[in-house]
């Protein structure tokens, strides 16, 4: 059984979380543009910070929320109103605002949906480059999240129902400015020559192998260590545990046997440290 992260990590996870790149600047075929951050000093990054909170959840997204949550009370420039508001028919959810908040310098309201998502290129996916990203182990398109986030979470704010639950927190829908926040870390296959267009570059952590692929890396004098996902985004050059090569194999091994994509932290002998993924697929 797994034990509850410390407090040490949880904060790691916070300032992965911060320093994860915006993957793409405007949600496409719209008017919706990204949420921009605010820097924020590290003297202000651990004060009242909500460990326990966090650690209810174990799930990427769910703790992104929270720390989006911590960040916008920090902020400068932003002020929560809503969190994870939910539009409800009678018993059925029709959906939920991840955040409504205000820009007290431009005097507007936000309505902010957050996404947190790894994100690897396969070239079969789609004739447009940009939109050739899934999850490590297939289950999760970036053009289907995009799809969602353009037929149903941005159109929510205009359901009736909604404008009657945003009316009772002195809202009007129609003054309501909505915002993308799709922070994504991204892995290419090596020697990958695709020009992208709307895809920012800077989300790139790493790039993935096969199995055999990274058999024949001349890596067997590196080091690495197998995250858990709620660890995705720390920051890997700040990782002290690290194994052999032959443990690591055999780890993957069995990974590659249950059809589970897996991220590798690996350490060259220079003691540089990179983020990887070896697939199954």
């Amino acid at each position: 059984m797994e034990t509850k992260d410390t407090d040490l990590q949880v904060l790691k996870q916070y300032q992965g979380f911060l320093t994860t790149r915006l993957m793409i600047d405007q949600l496409p075929g719209s008017k919706i543009t990204a949420f921009e951050f605010e820097a924020l000093s590290e003297t202000r990054v651990i004060e009242d910070f909500p460990y326990d909170e966090a650690r209810v959840f174990n799930f990427l997204g769910k703790r992104a929320e929270i720390f989006f949550k911590y960040y916008l009370q920090l902020s400068n420039p932003y002020k929560q109103i809503a969190y994870s508001l939910q539009v409800i028919d009678e018993k059925t959810t029709l959906g939920e605002f991840d955040f409504i908040c205000e820009d007290k310098v431009l005097e507007e309201t936000l309505h902010v949906e957050l996404v947190n998502k790894i994100y690897l290129y396969d070239d079969n996916l789609h004739e447009n480059p940009d939109y050739c990203w899934i999850g490590p182990n297939r289950r999760d398109r970036f053009i289907d999240k995009l799809e969602k986030l353009k037929t149903q979470q941005f159109p929510l704010l205009y359901h009736p129902l909604a404008e009657s639950s945003l009316k009772e927190l002195n809202i009007d829908p129609w003054k309501v400015k909505q915002k993308l926040c799709f922070k994504a870390i991204l892995f290419l296959p090596e020697y990958c020559n695709t020009r992208f267009f709307t895809t920012n570059l800077e989300a790139v952590a790493g790039y993935f192998y096969t199995l055999e692929e990274f058999l024949n890396k001349k890596w067997k004098n590196n080091t690495f260590f197998i995250p858990k996902k709620i660890n995705w985004f720390t920051d890997e050059s700040q990782h002290t545990k690290w194994n052999s090569y032959s443990k690591t194999l055999f780890q993957l091994q069995e990974f590659m046997e249950q059809k589970q994509s897996v991220m590798l932290f690996r350490r060259n002998k220079k003691g540089e440290t990179r983020k990887c993924f070896v697939v199954w697929w």
